[in-house]
């Protein structure tokens, strides 16, 4: 087993592991508090499959053999994804645009790349490579609801991932630094957009925009008051 290899990341290799505890970890005969993040290096994607079937209450991701385990998130977080996924389905409803998902479901990008964005949207047209068992290509726009644990992980080798599978409009949103970025793709890359305040506007969920200080506020707004004013405005 080895040590802590960065803050709030704790990496294994898949052999070493002898029992299905993805959510206590042991030196010795110490439990550790679980880690934010648990890395189990040297998983394939059967044993994956596997795991996260024993496991299905809990967010596990694999990329390039490494399955991440995430802990359960804290209250705030919760409550950021409750008021922009209710927000963006309600809004993609509406207008009839196509499937807006929740954090449990797997985007497989892949060989050796299942995902679970904290929010996947995926156009009318393209809902197809949506089945029962999870997503099976590249979705049209993800969202990340980053927090101090997963900062590192969502803004470098995760947004990475859904780059290289050229997905159209990654959100980041940051309730603890209070800042939404959000990341296009363009002919010339991915080129990106940050607001603290004002507005942020989506060119794939068309029509759709965010007053960022909404996110921001001890209490978050209605979701359906949000969706009236941006419905008013088209």
């Amino acid at each position: 087993m080895s040590g802590i290899r960065d803050a709030g990341i704790v990496p294994f290799k898949a052999g070493e592991i002898s029992q299905m505890a993805l959510v206590e970890v042991r030196f010795g005969h110490q439990v550790i508090e679980a880690p934010q993040l648990l890395r189990i290096e040297g998983v394939t994607e059967t044993l994956y499959d596997a795991l996260t079937e024993l496991e299905e209450d809990v967010k596990a991701e694999l990329i390039d053999g490494v399955m991440i385990v995430h802990s359960p998130e804290k209250t705030r977080h919760e409550q950021e994804f409750r008021f922009l996924f209710v927000l963006m389905n309600l809004f993609a409803y509406t207008k009839r645009w196509g499937e807006v998902l929740g954090s449990m479901a797997t985007v497989h990008l892949g060989e050796c790349r299942k995902v679970k964005p904290d929010i996947v949207a995926v156009r009318q047209e393209r809902k197809q490579i949506i089945t029962e068992e999870a997503i099976l290509g590249v979705p049209d726009l993800v969202v990340e609801i980053v927090s101090q644990s997963t900062r590192r992980y969502d803004l470098g080798e995760k947004r990475k991932v859904y780059e290289q599978a050229k997905v159209l409009e990654i959100w980041l949103v940051d309730f603890e630094r209070e800042q939404a970025t959000v990341f296009r793709k363009t002919k010339q890359g991915y080129r990106s957009e940050t607001k603290k305040e004002g507005f942020l506007r989506s060119q794939v969920l068309k029509g759709f925009w965010l007053q960022v200080d909404w996110l921001w506020r001890d209490e978050l707004p209605n979701p359906n008051e949000c969706l009236q004013k941006i419905l008013a405005s088209l």
